[in-house]
């Protein structure tokens, strides 16, 4: 509220200034000027505000009421216009300009409306502009903060069915004993801290989103006997600092493992290939896939990849998935030029 009042004190202060600045360039006495530019102030802020109310009122409701707002502000300046005039002819001409001849009805009445004119289409246009920006400012900041909220509902879509079934495996290791339990418990944990903490960042090191997928992926393995699955990930990253959103590319590995290796008996393969160089991050994923089976490009793990990245890299990416009789791929391609280059605090 204070900075309005602010707003509007500048505006007709300025405005006050600029007309006894032009009306003493004739001779010079620019006090004079201050002075009878002051008086007839308050008839143009009249007219001014009379216009704010016409339009608050009536602007927006249809045609009609479209009318009744520009017929009311016409009729506020032609008000103001008026109480100027009769305020120069009772004292502003006789006191400060007494050689000058003076009649209510002249011509001149039209420069004193128009003065009003002025003043309230400058004012209106201002008022207009303000508020556009502050629409804008708001209307951005919603999008923002939908995005984000859309973001982290993105990001806690991970598959569930991985988790249970690591769990469960776990469990069957500690059951035997098994050398591998605490190797496992611990990729389980970092990895469940990663997505649970890590992901509230904006931004990670792809060298940590790369250790992410490979914890993920040596505890899918514990499912499968050697001779049942191969695994290969080929990592090449010229900056390895170089920051990507978390968990934008594990829906990708997950895809891959539970639609084409898990519907599998024997011979499956991932191989999972990520590189960075100046910047610019491909990723490709490919998997076997069993004789009828079909792929699911409209799966809610790409789904959710599809929408991340266009709220994320707009213009910046491209992802395309393709199938042949034996195998799935998924191809990724980021620009990364204008994200940061060191971790999001």
């Amino acid at each position: 509220m204070k900075r309005r009042v602010w707003y509007h004190l500048a505006f007709w202060l300025a405005f006050w200034f600029i007309y006894a600045y032009t009306y003493s360039r004739y001779d010079g006495n620019l006090g004079k000027y201050a002075l009878t530019e002051g008086l007839q102030m308050p008839a143009r802020m009249l007219a001014t505000y009379l216009c704010f109310w016409f339009f608050e009122r009536f602007s927006g409701g249809g045609e009609q009421k479209t009318w009744l707002a520009f017929g009311g502000a016409a009729a506020a300046n032609l008000l103001g216009g008026l109480l100027n005039r009769a305020l120069k002819g009772a004292y502003i001409v006789p006191v400060y300009f007494p050689d000058a001849t003076y009649s209510f009805w002249s011509y001149r009445m039209v420069y004193d409306i128009f003065d009003c004119v002025l003043a309230s289409c400058t004012a209106l246009s201002a008022r207009m502009y303000f508020r556009q920006q502050a629409l804008q400012r708001r209307e951005a900041q919603l999008r923002a903060e939908k995005s984000e909220a859309e973001l982290r509902a993105l990001k806690g879509q991970i598959q569930p069915h991985f988790l249970f079934n690591t769990i469960n495996n776990l469990y069957a290791l500690a059951r035997m004993k098994s050398p591998k339990t605490a190797p496992v418990a611990l990729k389980l944990a970092h990895l469940l801290r990663y997505v649970l903490y890590e992901s509230a960042k904006s931004g990670m090191p792809l060298e940590k989103e790369v250790q992410n997928l490979r914890d993920y992926v040596e505890l899918e393995k514990i499912r499968f006997d050697d001779d049942r699955l191969s695994v290969k990930m080929d990592v090449k990253l010229d900056d390895p600092g170089c920051t990507i959103t978390p968990l934008l590319l594990l829906p990708l590995v997950e895809n891959a493992f539970k639609h084409g290796v898990s519907e599998q008996r024997d011979h499956a393969w991932v191989n999972i290939s990520i590189s960075l160089k100046n910047k610019v991050l491909e990723a490709k994923i490919e998997n076997s896939a069993g004789a009828g089976q079909a792929a699911n490009p409209q799966g809610i793990g790409l789904q959710n990849v599809r929408r991340q990245l266009e709220l994320l890299y707009p213009h910046r990416h491209k992802f395309s998935i393709s199938q042949t009789m034996d195998a799935f791929s998924s191809e990724l391609r980021i620009d990364l030029n204008d994200e940061m280059t060191s971790m999001t605090k």
